[in-house]
């Protein structure tokens, strides 16, 4: 019976230790698949904000072509514009990336809370059953000492009555 108890409090706590490495396993992949999601949303409003750079540079040019004003006052508000809107750009890019990046460690740090939970969870139970054993192995060796005991008080007494019976012989 003991030996039962023993293994299935064991084989409880390799069950939860394969738990606890599942878990950890599909934590990295969720963390790889958000770190490539949010890679792709930055990439993405990288390329938007390149484009519209672009038709900003295009419309200046096609402007410049078409106006009659001075062309240093023209050149100097488009670049002043197409600056604007690089500067608006980095800016969202920033902001995305800031944003992404306090979305991951929230995760992560949810995550970590939950598998350390876990782990201590394993660690009691892991005690507790190391605690079961000692109880055990504890009441062995007691009853076994109590034999002991009661075993040499038998022996005393059998051999003090055959030493009185020798002395009667």
């Amino acid at each position: 019976m003991e030996a039962h108890i023993t293994k299935e409090n064991a084989e409880k706590v390799q069950e939860r230790v394969a738990r606890i490495q599942q878990l950890k396993e599909a934590l990295m992949e969720e963390s790889q698949l958000e770190y490539n999601k949010a890679e792709e949303r930055r990439r993405q409003l990288k390329e938007d904000h390149g484009r519209l750079i672009q038709q900003e540079v295009e419309k200046m040019e096609r402007d410049l072509a078409q106006e009659n004003l001075p062309r240093d006052l023209l050149v100097l508000t488009r670049e002043r514009q197409v600056l604007v809107l690089q500067i608006e750009a980095l800016r969202a890019e920033a902001q995305q990336a800031e944003k992404d990046l306090q979305d991951q460690y929230d995760r992560h740090r949810a995550e970590l809370h939950c598998l350390r939970e876990e782990s201590l969870q394993v660690f009691r139970v892991f005690r507790q059953v190391g605690e079961e054993q000692r109880k055990i192995s504890e009441g062995r060796y007691r009853s076994v000492l109590l034999e002991a005991v009661q075993d040499a008080i038998y022996l005393s007494a059998q051999n003090q009555q055959l030493q009185a019976e020798n002395k009667q012989l």
